[in-house]
């Protein structure tokens, strides 16, 4: 009996390695990692064709950025069945043409991590929850499979069976349909590369949590390099919000597992940035590390908004989404509903299931206002359209802002007109069952559908306001439920004394500009050049930057004594100079509040009621 099963795992691994059929066979051996590359093997598709192209993927969906993956894979080889050398020419970053002829047995090559600068790898950086690390020292891989993988030019649909070697101490996390073969492989299937570049992978030593949420399977993973967060502490902070958002959408979820994987930082990332990248039935996660008490509220909120993603674009695409192109692709215009009614859902979540109040709604829609109000007034399709566009490219995060704005105001115009009886999560569940998983929108369409789905009023809202760029009626949608809008009356804050800053090539943060410093600024005596290193005692890195402004702001009092530790050039050396003053308070016109009127009319009440208070 021995024998036989020896003999039936030769068969099987002779089988693996060499037979060619109509799907790829991948294999990536981490424990192989040298130099922060690991090595990848993929025993591709028969064809006949006398050139095949071989693609990384130049964008990927969800990351509305070019990013160039080819720019990180070296050493790439192309073989026949007997071992021989197949002629390669490289054709751009991300394509590579094989001289073929129906030999084509196997590609091997060499990825780098995107998390880790190298040479070659150029200024375009990027967002670490949609890239690959290789961090063998500490035996933890971040595998967004897009990064470590590609397709033949035409086989994109083809399915795949991806073996991962890893150290016998390592558990690979991932929404993936996963077999164990033994302690140290896995086996990870998917049904075309768009499936697999849909799931991601993060090994490390375990610290993993499982519960069913509604009909869904849901798995925390955590990498905490010092164990400062674990993944039940992540689990606790997120229950009540997916017990919320099943009920929000139905009692049901679109999905039967989803994966939330979360890697904490110990130190600086390459970007500079925090936060994560939405799959359909997972979502990475890129954090600075911290306990709970600290960055509880962080893991939830955004949480909250990745995991609202299984609505659209999991079930509502269009083409562009539906037949992503990763080496020229097309842009939908609908970033407002990706994005914006994303975000917008997660914050109304919170307040229709009482995970927090009306006040704190409030403030989330008045923080958007304002920040909203940094970008141009555009047409919202045409940014979405062209938002790999340098124009178009900086106003992207207003998706999260304006975007949201936009939800908001649809979802309050369906209530106003339907009395009561619709909102936007009856619309998304109705276009959800039009569309679903298999099914695209046409893009030009859209707003017609809905149109249809609702009343004349909803589609003049959408062409006049969401593809026109006229500014969205906040005061008019918001007095709908009683709400009254205030532009702007006088207050005051604390300054951090209104200089410039920049990121130097090492992270750090420089003052780059005193052309509009005021008295406090001009009080510590900075200099342009100035690398601030530590502010009040505390480190000033990227990570921590955006806390220490907010906190020092809302909780100093004017005359307060301010140090500051900056690193400055003189006569060409470096010294460490401590700054001194006292904090001042300044006047400001303060923008965008918003107020519940005391004595709502019968109409107003129940528009209220509808909007933030759940049925049963």
């Amino acid at each position: 009996m021995k024998k036989s099963v020896i003999a039936a795992l030769m068969l099987l691994t002779l089988s693996w390695s060499y037979a060619q059929s109509e799907k790829y066979k991948v294999e990536i051996d981490l424990t192989a990692t040298a130099n922060d590359q690991v090595p990848v093997t993929i025993y591709t598709p028969s064809s006949d064709a006398e050139y095949l192209e071989y693609h990384m993927a130049k964008v990927v969906p969800g990351t509305y950025s070019i990013s160039d993956f080819g720019r990180f894979v070296s050493d790439f080889k192309a073989f026949d069945k007997e071992g021989n050398s197949l002629q390669v020419d490289t054709l751009s970053i991300n394509r590579w043409k094989i001289a073929n002829g129906g030999q084509l047995h196997k590609i091997t090559y060499l990825v780098d991590d995107t998390w880790d600068k190298f040479d070659g790898y150029g200024d375009n950086i990027v967002f670490e929850p949609g890239g690959t690390n290789i961090n063998a020292e500490e035996k933890v891989f971040v595998l967004n499979t897009f990064g470590f993988i590609g397709y033949l030019d035409g086989l994109k649909f083809s399915p795949y069976e991806v073996s991962i070697t890893h150290g016998e101490n390592t558990f690979g996390a991932t929404a993936l349909r996963k077999k164990t073969v033994n302690a140290t492989e896995d086996l990870f299937f998917a049904d075309d590369f768009n499936f697999l570049a849909d799931g991601p992978i993060m090994y490390s030593v375990p610290d993993t949590i499982s519960r069913k949420i509604a009909n869904a399977n849901v798995l925390v993973s955590v990498f905490s390099p010092n164990k400062a967060l674990s993944a039940a502490e992540v689990m606790d902070k997120i229950y009540d919000l997916m017990e919320a958002q099943s009920k929000y959408l139905g009692g049901q979820l679109p999905v039967d597992r989803y994966a939330y994987l979360i890697y904490l930082n110990d130190d600086g990332t390459l970007s500079g940035a925090m936060g994560a990248l939405e799959h359909s039935y997972s979502s990475v996660y890129s954090l600075p590390e911290a306990g709970a008490d600290r960055i509880g509220q962080t893991v939830r909120d955004v949480a909250a908004h990745e995991f609202f993603h299984i609505v659209t674009p999991l079930n509502i695409h269009s083409k562009e989404i539906g037949e992503f192109n990763y080496i020229e692709p097309e842009m939908s215009k609908h970033l407002w509903l990706y994005e914006g009614v994303t975000e917008y859902s997660s914050m109304h979540v919170q307040v229709k299931y009482n995970l927090y109040g009306p006040e704190t709604f409030m403030e989330e829609i008045q923080d958007k206002l304002r920040t909203a109000d940094r970008f141009p007034n555009v047409s919202f399709t045409e940014m979405s359209e062209r938002i790999l566009e340098p124009e178009f490219e900086r106003m992207y995060t207003n998706v999260y802002y304006k975007g949201a704005l936009i939800g908001m105001c649809l979802d309050l115009y369906l209530i106003k007109y339907s009395d009561g009886e619709k909102d936007l999560q009856w619309l998304m569940r109705e276009l959800a069952k039009k569309y679903g998983m298999q099914v695209s929108f046409e893009d030009d369409e859209l707003f017609g559908v809905i149109e249809a789905l609702t009343y004349p009023e909803v589609g003049e809202f959408l062409r006049t306001y969401v593809s026109g760029d006229t500014p969205l009626p906040i005061a008019e949608v918001l007095s709908w439920a009683g709400i009254e809008y205030i532009a702007e009356k006088p207050g005051s804050e604390i300054t951090f004394g209104d200089i410039g800053i920049t990121l130097t090539e090492e992270r750090e943060i420089m003052v780059d500009d005193l052309s509009e410093a005021n008295a406090f600024a001009k009080d510590l005596g900075y200099q342009v050049g100035d690398v601030i290193t530590e502010f009040n005692g505390q480190a000033f890195e990227l990570s921590a930057v955006r806390k220490i402004i907010s906190d020092f702001k809302a909780n100093t009092t004017p005359g307060t004594k301010v140090t500051v530790v900056v690193k400055r050039e003189k006569n060409g050396k470096v010294k460490s100079k401590k700054l001194k003053a006292k904090a001042l308070q300044i006047e400001t016109m303060d923008q965008h509040f918003l107020e519940f009127v005391e004595e709502p009319t019968e109409s107003q009440y129940k528009v209220l009621q509808s909007w933030i208070v759940a049925g049963e």
